[in-house]
């Protein structure tokens, strides 16, 4: 009686020894790796092209009439360094599970290649036309916050976290058709996160956001950006990782149709206008994470 009265004890001293250790117990790897402080060196491959077609008709009333077309096309290409940091926390609270909140900053900064064409024809004179090319530098920034929820599933290694975001980005003079600029924007997206071991997670991001008007964009109109990446988080100790991925980004900026006539002291004049740009970018980054 005496030595089952002992066994007893030690195995309520034993049960009670793992309760803290269950209530401590770590969170899921798809959890963890949005809890998380992180700094990354980027490479961003970029690439924006603008151009136009436009055609003039001059009309004397004499039967003399003029005619002329011009075509432009301004593109700048590269890679530039930069680096980026991530903040990313994952919480409970108000009775909700697994709130998400992160916030993101990148630089770049370097040179890109751009090339310039421009060829003008006119019915009374020779076809003229010239070409530039060279490196300028190229700089920018993205600065964003997202808010959103996750939702576990597949046993808690396979987490889905739909979310809202919001920032400003910034380019330097090449890198939107030839002036410096900066935009608004705002759009949603959703993240998934899949744990293949305890260690390492695979990660998958798909966003969109309306850009918002900042006069760059033609007509001054809103223009939807799309972006989508892929990524891996491998923890190396307890608390320090390795993050790794590639990111890509594509906005146009719509086409501008432009149309007018006119009539003065008997000549009948007669435009007519079309442009378009685009730009997309892949950012490549590594770097070092500390989970908190």
């Amino acid at each position: 009686m005496r030595l089952s009265f002992r066994l007893l004890l030690s195995s309520l001293g034993f049960c009670a020894g793992l309760a803290p250790l269950a209530a401590f117990a770590d969170p899921a790897p798809v959890i963890v790796v949005n809890r998380e402080i992180g700094l990354s060196m980027t490479g961003t491959f970029r690439n924006s092209v603008s151009g136009g077609n436009s055609r003039l008709m001059e009309n004397s009333g004499s039967g003399f009439i003029t005619q002329s077309t011009n075509t432009s096309r301004y593109r700048t290409i590269g890679w530039t360094p930069g680096f980026q940091a991530d903040a990313s926390v994952m919480f409970n609270a108000f009775g909700i599970e697994n709130l998400y909140g992160a916030l993101h900053f990148s630089l770049e900064d370097g040179q890109r290649n751009y090339k310039s064409h421009y060829r003008s024809y006119s019915s009374n004179s020779a076809p003229y036309g010239f070409s530039a090319g060279g490196n300028d530098s190229s700089n920018g920034t993205d600065n964003r916050g997202e808010i959103g929820k996750g939702f576990l599933l597949l046993s808690d290694t396979f987490l889905l976290t739909p979310f809202i975001q919001g920032g400003y980005v910034t380019s330097s003079s090449d890198g939107d058709f030839g002036y410096s600029s900066g935009r608004y924007f705002a759009g949603a997206g959703l993240k998934a996160d899949y744990a293949l071991t305890s260690r390492l997670v695979l990660r998958g991001r798909f966003g969109w956001a309306e850009v918002l008007n900042s006069g760059i964009s033609y007509n001054n109109q809103p223009r939807p950006l799309w972006e989508g990446g892929l990524g891996m988080d491998y923890r190396m100790t307890r608390r320090l990782h390795l993050t790794a991925g590639g990111d890509y980004s594509y906005i146009s900026y719509g086409h501008d149709r432009n149309a007018e006539s006119s009539t003065e002291f008997g000549t009948a004049y007669s435009y007519s206008g079309v442009s378009s740009a685009l730009s997309n970018g892949l950012k490549l980054h590594a770097g070092l994470a500390w989970q908190f």
